[in-house]
C-alpha cells in the first residue's frame, strides 16, 4: 500500500466571502474524495460574517487546511490568484465556495496526467445548477492537437461557460498565467494554458457549479470584478477584444512566436470567441425572444 507521500500532492485553491454555513458542502465534497496527500487553501477575503471562526474549527480536524484571511477586501479575482499563488503541489484546482466534486474524481485527474504529461489540464464535464435544479452539462473540451496555436483557437471557438477554468492543471504552467480583473478571465487563463498543453474533458461529470452568486448576471459580475459597464452589456465583444490583446500583448506565454504567427493567432482567437457567440448562441437566444413575443397574445391567462 503506497504511503501519502507516493500520491502527488494536489493543492485546492478556495478564495471565500461570507460563506461561514455554505463552505462546508464544499469541504465535505473535497473530504469525501479520500485522496491522501492535498492541500486546501482557503482565502477569506475580510468577511463580515464569522467565516474566518468557523475556518478555524475546521481547520483544528482537518491540518491539511491552511486558511488565511485578507485585512481588507481585495476583490474577487486578486483572491483568487492568492490562493493560487500560496499553493506548493505538483497540481492545482480552483474550487469555487458554493461548489462541489464530483467523488472520486481527484483520483482519476491524477492517474490520466501522471501518465500523459502533455496534458496542462483535465477535467470532467462541468454541471450546472439553478439552486437544486440541473441546468445544463458543459462538455466537449478536448484539445489533443500537436499544434499549440490550434489548440488555443478551437477553445476560444467552442467556450461558452468557461467551467473548464475549475479543472485540475499543472501548478509549474501556471507561473506565467493570471486570471485578469476582465469579464472573460476564466477564457483566457485556459487559453493560456491550451498553448502550453494539451486539454482532456472526461465523458463524466466532475464538476459541479452553482449558477447563483456572482455568475448569475454579466452585469453583476462585471461589476464585482471592476471591468467596464460596456463589459457588462456586450460582455462577448469585450470577450473577443481581450482574447486578441492576451496573445498579442498581454501574456508571457505566446512571447516565443514570431510577430506574423502571434498576430494570425490574435486575430483567429478574436474571431473564435466573437462568432462562437453571435455565429452559434446569439441567433438562438434572439430567435427563442421572438417566438415567446409572438406566442404571449395566444397564451391562456
Amino acid at each position: 500500500m503506497k504511503s501519502k507521500n507516493e500520491y502527488p500532492l494536489i493543492s485546492i485553491g478556495i478564495p471565500t466571502y461570507n460563506r461561514n454555513y455554505g463552505i462546508r458542502k464544499t469541504l465535505e465534497s473535497i473530504w469525501q474524495q479520500q485522496y491522501p496527500n492535498l492541500e486546501i487553501i482557503i482565502s477569506d477575503n475580510c468577511s463580515t460574517d464569522n467565516t474566518s471562526e468557523v475556518l478555524a474549527e475546521f481547520a483544528k480536524e482537518h491540518p491539511e487546511i491552511k486558511a488565511y484571511r485578507q485585512e481588507k477586501n481585495i476583490t474577487m479575482i486578486p483572491n483568487f490568484n492568492f490562493v493560487l499563488e500560496k499553493a506548493s503541489g505538483k497540481y492545482f484546482m480552483w474550487v469555487a465556495d458554493d461548489d462541489t466534486l464530483e467523488p472520486g474524481i481527484l483520483q482519476r485527474y491524477v492517474e490520466f496526467v501522471e501518465a500523459n504529461p502533455e496534458y496542462s489540464v483535465v477535467s470532467g464535464q462541468s454541471k450546472y445548477w439553478h439552486d437544486d435544479d440541473p441546468a445544463l452539462i458543459e462538455r466537449g473540451f478536448n484539445f489533443d492537437t500537436n499544434w499549440a496555436g490550434l489548440r488555443v483557437f478551437r477553445y476560444y471557438f467552442k467556450v461558452i461557460y468557461g467551467g473548464i477554468i475549475h479543472g485540475m492543471m499543472r501548478r509549474e504552467m501556471t507561473k506565467d498565467v493570471r486570471l485578469r480583473k476582465i469579464i472573460g478571465n476564466d477564457y483566457h487563463f485556459i487559453a493560456c494554458l491550451a498553448y502550453l498543453g494539451k486539454i482532456k474533458n472526461f465523458e463524466f461529470v466532475g464538476y459541479h457549479k452553482n449558477f447563483g452568486g456572482t455568475s448569475k448576471s454579466f452585469k453583476e459580475y462585471a461589476k464585482a470584478i471592476g471591468d467596464s459597464p460596456f463589459a457588462g452589456k456586450f460582455p462577448h465583444v469585450k470577450m473577443a477584444g481581450d482574447a486578441f490583446k492576451e496573445v498579442m500583448f498581454r501574456s508571457r506565454v505566446f512571447d516565443e512566436m514570431s510577430y506574423i504567427s502571434k498576430l494570425v493567432l490574435a486575430i483567429s482567437s478574436f474571431l473564435g470567441v466573437f462568432f462562437c457567440y453571435y455565429g452559434r448562441i446569439f441567433p438562438f437566444s434572439v430567435g427563442g425572444k421572438i417566438k415567446r413575443t409572438l406566442l404571449r397574445p395566444f397564451k391562456v391567462a
